[in-house]
């Protein structure tokens, strides 16, 4: 599933203006699980790393699980992602893809609201906080203790996990048209009551404001600082996406936001992959607009055939021990 962050955008760089050299080197991972070390130490001087720190940052992130070094070193190395690693990129391309098919009317609401409930013991408390963490990062939102709500249906999702973690027994799930939130009865009053828009409004309006400008000057741009810059925009927009709910697009304010800067991201990437050789040979940055072009033409089957395994394994992979335990 998403990391939930809360970070304001422009989080893709920290308070020096530098991208954190982690993000670096996971965004350089390519669509087929390889790492060219030259390609991403070429993006990291430019983004104001030296070599160095890119090599202990690489040993760290090899140290942590997610990448394998098969030959060479320093900026000849060659990595591959493991399983692992493959999941954490998973999930960020999974599910910017389904927000730009709830952006094209791809997954219409069913006027259904979707409960999900569960009761896990405190001897079982790691399980019961990975289910709670799986429908918060989903978007779903507490109603009451132990119950949560989305319009979307996550039971899939809670019951996989709820039967690998061994609690299928505590989870309750169901479905209907018409529910009351405190006083509030209407679709509309409801999501303003669970799921505040304007906060995430702002964070994406922000994005959008940064993606235009990138556009507006990707002619006159260096190659690397444009390929630098459109990274950064990139890790700042999955950033946001990971706060927003996902709502259908019909409960969603007319001309939302969140579709305003996903297009304004479709549009500068094409821009960039244009104007910038770094970027346009960068196989995860491609991927990105691959995916998204590939998920717009999908029945909602045939796209969750394909992506909620990938999903569930994503989320799977970053359970603590204490969830299993």
């Amino acid at each position: 599933m998403r990391h939930m962050d809360d970070t304001p955008a422009g989080s893709g760089a920290d308070q020096s203006g530098v991208l954190p050299t982690r993000m670096l080197v996971l965004s350089a991972i390519g669509a087929d699980g390889t790492l060219d070390a030259g390609s991403l130490f070429a993006v990291a001087g430019v983004a104001g790393h030296s070599d160095k720190a890119m090599r202990d940052c690489l040993a760290r992130v090899v140290r942590d699980g997610l990448l394998t070094r098969v030959e060479g070193r320093g900026r000849s190395a060659q990595y591959v992602a493991t399983s692992l690693g493959k999941a954490e990129l998973d999930a960020d391309i999974g599910w910017t893809a389904f927000a730009h098919r709830v952006d094209a009317g791809l997954e219409p609401w069913d006027g259904c609201w979707h409960l999900i409930g569960f009761e896990i013991p405190e001897r079982r408390r790691g399980a019961r906080d990975a289910l709670r963490s799986l429908l918060v990062e989903s978007g779903a939102a507490p109603v009451q203790s132990g119950l949560y709500l989305h319009a979307g249906d996550l039971s899939d999702f809670v019951r996989q996990l709820a039967s690998h973690l061994g609690v299928s027994g505590a989870v309750t799930s169901f479905v209907t048209t018409t529910i009351q939130v405190g006083e509030h009865t209407r679709p509309a009053e409801i999501v303003n009551r669970l799921w505040p828009l304007a906060p995430l409004a702002d964070r994406y309006d922000a994005i959008e404001q940064r993606l235009i400008s990138i556009v507006e000057h990707a002619p006159i741009t260096d190659d690397d600082m444009l390929a630098a810059s459109m990274l950064s925009a990139t890790l700042d927009t999955e950033a946001v996406l990971r706060s927003d709910p996902l709502l259908p697009a019909e409960l969603l304010p007319a001309d939302w936001a969140g579709e305003r800067a996903r297009r304004a991201f479709r549009a500068a990437h094409s821009a960039v992959s244009a104007h910038s050789e770094l970027f346009a040979n960068s196989q995860l940055m491609q991927s990105f607009a691959i995916e998204i072009d590939r998920s717009l033409g999908e029945t909602s089957t045939a796209f969750w055939s394909r992506w909620f395994p990938r999903l569930m394994d994503a989320y799977k992979s970053r359970l603590p021990p204490a969830a299993t335990a």
